[in-house]
């Protein structure tokens, strides 16, 4: 069985009191099991002073983690706030890895690092895992389900929970990746558990009234990477909705796509990652030609009831140890702008 303990500190500027705060919170010789792992999520700041670096070595358990816009930690939320969610246990191993750089767009290439991480990440444990957490870096060639596509690829099926990097300007370039200590914007960090796991998962979509009736065609894409829509540039077709300035879409980091792939398969919600010079749209999922999509709305009333009903189902599941959520880029600038 897990069991869970979170900590929380907003000692932004002093690093021994931030590292003190989170080590009193967790009390480790109290409530550490035999196998600990943890996950982690702050704001760059921690990283540039060192705070990550210090903490991690103080741990006696290895660590994943990521910049992040803002954290919770039971009542204490904000954009300074570092947050540390460990699971321990006496009857599930831990094994964490951090990939080598996964720069480019050759998929070959990013395969093969993922493949070496998994595998010497596999080798520690006594038989293949029962669950992956992956932090996967905001690549801006790549999107993050062709990563989560090819790590699937590799593993065989086994669940996959995790999040992209991102950070406070909203750009995936300054964005980084945390492992025991060490960040990157470039490298993918994983969990692999072995043993009594039994996760539950529980995903919010948009509400059927935030969504516009009016479709458009993929008619020009590569994975996630969309180039033409109703045979128009991207950026173009945007234009003709009054949505397009210049080479940019308005409020594009607080747009959704509900993604209909057709063939009987479940219609997804997707972001808008970026917009590359060309007019291209990076998207959170990956975008085939002959899909459709429509524009949604995502506003503070549809927040709190999609959210209240992802933590009502979540808590129905009978006896819940923790709760690890990662909510979207969107939403979470509706509710706080910065």
């Amino acid at each position: 069985m897990l069991k869970v303990r979170s900590a929380c500190t907003s000692e932004v500027d002093d690093v021994d009191s931030a590292v003190a705060e989170i080590l009193e919170q967790l009390d480790l010789e109290k409530n550490l099991l035999k196998n600990s792992v943890g996950i982690l999520g702050c704001s760059s700041e921690y990283l540039d002073l060192g705070t990550v670096h210090e903490l991690c070595k103080r741990l006696p358990f290895e660590v994943i983690g990521c910049t992040v816009l803002a954290s919770s930690v039971g009542e204490k939320y904000g954009s300074e706030l570092l947050s540390l969610f460990v699971l321990t246990s006496d009857d599930v191993t831990f094994s964490a890895i951090y990939t080598d750089p996964l720069v480019g767009s050759d998929i070959t290439k990013i395969r093969n690092s993922l493949k070496n991480a998994y595998d010497q990440a596999r080798a520690k444990l006594s038989a293949d895992p029962s669950l992956i957490v992956a932090i996967f870096p905001g690549l801006t060639e790549v999107g993050g389900p062709t990563l989560l596509k090819e790590l699937d690829s590799l593993c065989g099926g086994i669940p996959i929970f995790g999040a992209l990097a991102i950070n406070q300007l909203l750009a995936f370039e300054s964005s980084f990746t945390i492992w025991n200590g060490e960040h990157s914007l470039f490298s993918a960090a994983m969990i692999l558990m072995r043993g009594n796991v039994n996760p539950t998962f529980h995903v919010a979509a948009l509400s059927k009234k935030n969504i516009q009736k009016r479709k458009a065609l993929i008619t020009e894409s590569e994975g996630c990477l969309v180039k033409k829509v109703d045979d128009m540039l991207f950026i173009d077709y945007f234009q003709t909705l009054g949505l397009g300035r210049e080479n940019s879409i308005l409020s594009w980091n607080t747009l959704p796509f509900l993604v209909d792939y057709g063939s009987g398969r479940q219609p997804v919600t997707a972001g808008l990652y970026s917009i590359t010079p060309e007019g291209y749209g990076l998207c959170g999922t990956e975008m085939p030609v002959g899909a459709h999509f429509s524009i949604g709305l995502i506003d503070y009333e549809s927040i709190m009831e999609t959210t209240e009903l992802v933590i009502k189902n979540a808590k129905s599941q009978g006896e819940v140890n923790g709760i690890l959520m990662f909510p979207c880029m969107s939403r979470s600038q509706i509710i706080n702008p910065y």
